[in-house]
């Protein structure tokens, strides 16, 4: 899909997103989640045991979405199918480790080999629908 300029602003610029996958009682699940792009895909890791892996399992439809300004503008939410993947390395997908690993190093006080074992489940969304407020 063709990714409007501001979406793929966020997508640039955003080091957060809020990923929200749908629980078995039918409930939203948003959680604050790091991403990037990958082709037109977005990846997100993920700890194999987590309820986002287990709510993609059974209900793959997700939003991923983006602060607003301070003003409640500025609003990107991109809908989305989403699959898992185990035994994924974040450090195979260089995007991922330039932008996170001096957040990973840093203010994690860990290991990039760390973060490869715990969150080793890549979750890969592909875009079906983008819904916008324009910056005010």
């Amino acid at each position: 899909m063709d990714m409007p300029p501001e979406a793929r602003r966020h997508i640039a610029e955003d080091h957060v997103a809020w990923l929200t996958t749908v629980t078995d009682s039918g409930a939203p699940a948003p959680n604050p989640v790091w991403f990037v792009p990958d082709g037109d895909d977005l990846v997100v890791f993920s700890a194999p045991g987590s309820r986002k892996v287990h709510n993609i399992a059974e209900r793959p439809t997700v939003t991923l979405n983006f602060n607003s300004d301070p003003h409640g503008t500025d609003i990107v939410v991109i809908n989305g199918t989403a699959s898992a993947s185990p035994n994924k390395k974040s450090s195979g997908l260089r995007a991922y480790l330039d932008k996170y690993e001096a957040s990973i190093t840093g203010e994690l006080g860990t290991t990039v080999e760390e973060i490869d074992r715990v969150y080793s489940t890549e979750l890969r969304i592909t875009p079906t629908r983008v819904r916008l407020t324009p910056p005010a």
